[in-house]
């Protein structure tokens, strides 16, 4: 059997990301970030993008957190903005528009529900609290509720994206991707709400070089793979990082 060559430069893989798109990126915290896409996008200029992401990344001008002062980003929508002095900035000068804020499981349901082709999810979580008047004076209309057995609800729409972007460790020409570490979280159903998907990986391998049972998103969901930094470049961008924030020692980030 023949399967498609889903290999692209970074270049031909983004050019489907046009100005005003909504933008999906997988991480957690800066962890799993498709480092070599960002810089790819922030040189790009791609602007009035709407980014949806679990958190706006990490600290210290590191990759994802310089889109909030690239003036790229119309609006955010994620669990909050506090883990950047760039988005903390973005949202407290209405630079960046956030019209609510949710709990990272909602969040997550909200993708999983994109992915799925679901019309939405009924949420327990935040009932009386997220509701109360003035919580988000950004949003229009009340926050929707339902009553179902006697217990309220939030009815939380489905999160999709024009434009996915995934990072994994490894994937093959088809885009079958291998996860490890941090990045296993939920980019399978990052992947599968974007209409469009890229995933970047520190290794191309053939296909069938991915035992099945490590694939952690099927290729069928990837339009684009493409090649990001090695896992050891990965690993001293890192270890950089956090040794600029203080967090780790200089002499074992030397010796590491």
């Amino acid at each position: 059997m023949r399967y498609v060559n889903k290999v692209k430069s970074i270049e031909a893989a983004l050019a489907a990301l046009q100005p005003g798109m909504r933008l999906m990126l997988g991480e957690f915290v800066g962890a799993g970030e498709a480092a070599c896409c960002i810089e790819a996008l922030l040189a790009s200029g791609v602007g009035d993008l709407t980014l949806i992401a679990n958190t706006p990344g990490l600290r210290g001008g590191f990759l994802k957190a310089r889109l909030f002062t690239s003036g790229q980003l119309a609006e955010f929508i994620g669990t909050h903005v506090g883990t950047t002095d760039e988005s903390t900035w973005a949202y407290l000068t209405d630079a960046v528009r956030v019209t609510e804020f949710f709990p990272m499981g909602t969040w997550a349901e909200k993708v999983r529900a994109g992915a799925m082709g679901l019309g939405g999810v009924l949420i327990p979580v935040g009932i009386g609290i997220l509701d109360q008047p003035g919580m988000f004076p950004a949003r229009n209309t009340p926050k929707d509720k339902l009553t179902l057995d006697g217990r309220e609800f939030f009815v939380e729409r489905p999160l999709t994206a024009d434009v996915s972007i995934i990072k994994g460790w490894r994937a093959d020409t088809f885009g079958n991707v291998e996860f490890r570490g941090t990045s296993l979280q939920n980019q399978r159903d990052i992947a599968m709400a974007g209409r469009y998907t890229v995933v970047e990986v520190n290794e191309i391998v053939e296909v069938g070089a991915i035992a099945p049972e490590r694939v952690g998103c099927p290729g069928v969901f990837v339009d684009a793979v493409v090649q990001g930094l090695t896992l050891p470049a990965q690993h001293a961008l890192y270890r950089d990082q956090w040794t600029k924030l203080g967090r780790l020692p200089r002499e074992t980030a030397a010796s590491a």
